[in-house]
């Protein structure tokens, strides 16, 4: 059975998703010089996931913002695939499962890809108003 372009879960997989905060950035590795770079590749988030009954790491690319939710929050994964890889152990080989998605979002809210910070409006005071 292939799965070259990943498994895409349903709501049903990871149920309710609970933010636990970033666990680390990836950086991009130069194989010529052999040698990691400073560049950021993508960020590695942990989700608590109520189906599964343990946390899971969420890699979402670099050109999404870094995430400023509360700790505990619930969030949803915008288009999340389930992708294996062959990890060597020896004379065998172990299968390491790793979810990727586009973006982290608030239960809510919108995705922050793209998108430009709005202009914050000032409330207006008794007896401010015009006439």
């Amino acid at each position: 059975m292939k799965f070259s372009t990943g498994i895409i879960p349903d709501e049903l997989t990871f149920g309710d998703m609970i933010f636990m905060g970033l666990n680390r950035e990836k950086m991009f590795f130069d194989r010529d010089k052999n040698e990691r770079t400073d560049k950021l590749e993508a960020r590695i988030y942990n989700l608590a996931s109520s189906t599964q009954k343990e946390q899971i790491e969420v890699t979402i690319p670099d050109y999404v913002d870094l995430k400023e939710i509360d700790f505990q929050q619930q969030v949803k994964l915008k288009n999340p695939i389930i992708k294996a890889r062959a990890q060597a152990n020896g004379s065998f080989a172990n299968v390491v499962w790793t979810v990727e998605a586009e973006d982290i979002v608030e239960v809510g809210k919108g995705s922050s890809v793209g998108k430009k910070a709005e202009p914050v409006k000032d409330a207006v005071g008794v007896g401010t108003d015009k006439k």
